[in-house]
C-alpha cells in the first residue's frame, strides 16, 4: 500500500492544519517564535536599544513635520507630552500645558506664598520650578517639586524646595501633568500644521512647535477618545458634551482650523450613529474615505464638498466591529484591525479575514479582556504590522507581513508600552 507524506513549504513552517508526518514537533509550533517568515527564509524578530530615559512608559513616538520643513520627534508619556532634544548634550524638554505669570513672594520649605489669582488653575498633580532652575532642554525630574494642595495664594510642596530665593527674580513655571485612563492610549492628529491630541480624561490638546500645548477648546472639544485628521478638519469621536459622555457622537472642527468648533463656525457638524447601541471604538481613513469604527459594526462616509454638511456616510456592514480600540492601522490606503473573532483587514467597503493562521493560537494566549487592550503599529520599512498583548503569559507581539500575507509572533523579556518614528 503506498504511504502519502504531506510536503510542506517553509512560509507555511508555523501553520498546523497539515503538519508533516515526521516532521519535528516543536518545528511546527508556537514555541517557535521570535521569527518570521519572508519570501522562503526566516527572518528574527526586532532588538532594541535605550535612547532615552524618561522615567516612565511611553506611550507614543510621533514625526511632527511643519509646513515649513522644520521637523521634532514627540513622545506622548503615561503623563507627559515631551519633544526629544536633537542638540549634542542635550535630553529633552516638557512641552505640557503650562502656567508661567507673576512671581513669588517666598519659599519656605515646603511653602511656596505666591501673589494671588495666577495660581488658581493650578492643580494637584502639577510640577512647581523656578526660572533658574529650569534648563528647557534639559529637564531633570528634581528640578521639580510635585504640587500636593493648591489655593489661590500659596502652594504646598510635596517637598521642600530648599533654596535661597533673595536677589532673585522669583519667577516660576507650573507645568500641568496630565493622566491617561487605565487600559486608555493617547490618539494624535495634525490639521492646519498643529499637532492635536487628546484622551477620554484630557480635554484635547495641541502644539504649533514651539512654547507649550493648549487646550483647543476647553467647551467644544472635551475628553475625546479619538482622533484623526479628515477633510482638512479635525475629528472627535466618543466625546463629552456639555460634561456627558456622548460615545455615538463624532464632531468635526471647522474646514481647515481645529480651533473653531460648533456655534462659533458654521461648517463645524456633529454627527450622531445611533442606529445600533454598540458604541463608537475608533476612527481611520480607507482610501478617499472615513471609516467608524464600532465594536460590532463598520460605518463608511465620505466628502460631499458642502461646507455646512461635510461628510456623508451611505454605507454600514453590521457584524463585524473593531473590539480593539488601538489596533486599527493605516497601511497601503487601507486599515487592519482586532475584530471580535479574526483580525481584519478593510477591502474597499468590507472587511476581510486576515488571521486564518494565527487567529486560534492568538485567542489561546490572549484573553477577553487582554483582547481589548491590544494596540497596533506599523513598522512600514518592513512591510509589516505589529499588535502588541501585554497577557498573563507575558509580552507577545503577532505580526503580520501584508507583503507576503505571513505571519509571526515575537515574545519580549520587557514590557513594551509604545512604539512609532520619530526625526531624528
Amino acid at each position: 500500500m503506498a504511504e502519502k507524506y504531506i510536503i510542506q513549504p517553509i512560509e507555511h513552517l508555523l501553520s498546523l492544519d497539515k503538519p508533516s508526518l515526521h516532521m519535528f514537533p516543536g518545528a511546527a509550533d508556537w514555541p517557535s517564535k521570535n521569527l518570521t517568515i519572508e519570501q522562503k527564509r526566516m527572518r528574527k524578530r526586532w532588538g532594541y536599544l535605550e535612547d532615552r530615559d524618561l522615567g516612565e512608559n511611553v506611550q507614543g513616538v510621533y514625526l511632527y513635520q511643519q509646513n515649513d520643513g522644520t521637523r521634532h520627534t514627540l513622545y506622548l508619556t503615561d503623563d507627559d507630552f515631551i519633544r526629544r532634544e536633537a542638540a549634542s548634550g542635550k535630553t529633552w524638554s516638557h512641552k505640557t500645558e503650562e502656567y508661567a505669570t507673576g512671581n513669588v513672594t517666598d519659599i519656605s520649605s515646603v511653602t511656596v506664598t505666591g501673589n494671588g489669582t495666577t495660581w488658581v488653575t493650578a492643580m494637584v498633580g502639577d510640577y512647581f520650578v523656578l526660572d533658574e532652575d529650569l534648563t528647557a532642554d534639559e529637564e531633570p525630574d528634581s528640578s521639580w517639586r510635585l504640587i500636593s494642595v493648591a489655593s489661590t495664594t500659596s502652594l504646598t510642596l510635596s517637598a521642600a524646595y530648599q533654596k535661597d530665593i533673595s536677589g532673585t527674580s522669583k519667577s516660576y513655571h507650573i507645568r500641568r501633568v496630565y493622566s491617561t485612563p487605565s487600559n486608555q492610549r493617547w490618539q494624535v492628529a495634525v490639521v492646519d500644521d498643529k499637532f492635536c491630541f487628546t484622551n477620554d480624561i484630557v480635554n484635547v490638546q495641541y502644539w504649533a512647535g514651539s512654547g507649550y500645548a493648549a487646550a483647543l477648546d476647553s467647551t467644544y472639544a472635551t475628553r475625546a477618545k479619538y482622533c484623526i485628521e479628515y477633510g482638512n478638519r479635525l475629528c472627535l469621536a466618543n466625546l463629552y458634551i456639555g460634561g456627558t459622555a456622548s460615545p455615538w457622537t463624532v464632531r468635526t472642527s471647522a474646514n481647515g482650523d481645529p480651533t473653531l468648533w460648533s456655534t462659533e463656525d458654521t461648517t463645524a457638524v456633529d454627527y450622531e450613529f445611533i442606529e445600533t447601541d454598540d458604541v463608537i471604538s475608533g476612527l481611520g481613513k480607507v482610501g478617499a474615505g472615513l471609516v467608524v469604527y464600532k465594536t460590532e459594526s463598520l460605518i463608511f462616509g465620505q466628502k460631499t464638498a458642502k461646507a455646512t454638511d461635510p461628510f456623508i456616510f451611505l454605507s454600514q456592514k453590521r457584524g463585524v466591529g473593531c473590539v480593539a480600540p488601538y489596533s486599527i492601522v493605516e497601511y497601503r490606503g487601507t486599515n487592519a484591525f482586532l475584530g471580535r473573532d479574526d483580525f481584519y483587514k478593510i477591502d474597499g467597503d468590507h472587511p476581510v479575514a486576515i488571521g486564518e493562521r494565527i487567529r486560534y493560537k492568538f485567542r489561546e494566549i490572549v484573553s477577553d479582556s487582554e483582547r481589548e487592550n491590544v494596540w497596533g503599529f506599523n513598522n512600514y520599512l518592513d512591510n509589516e504590522i505589529l499588535w502588541f498583548a501585554n497577557t498573563s503569559e507575558g509580552p507577545w507581539v503577532f505580526v503580520y507581513d501584508y507583503k507576503d500575507e505571513e505571519w509571526g509572533a515575537y515574545w519580549y523579556a520587557d514590557f513594551i508600552s509604545g512604539a512609532g518614528r520619530g526625526a531624528v
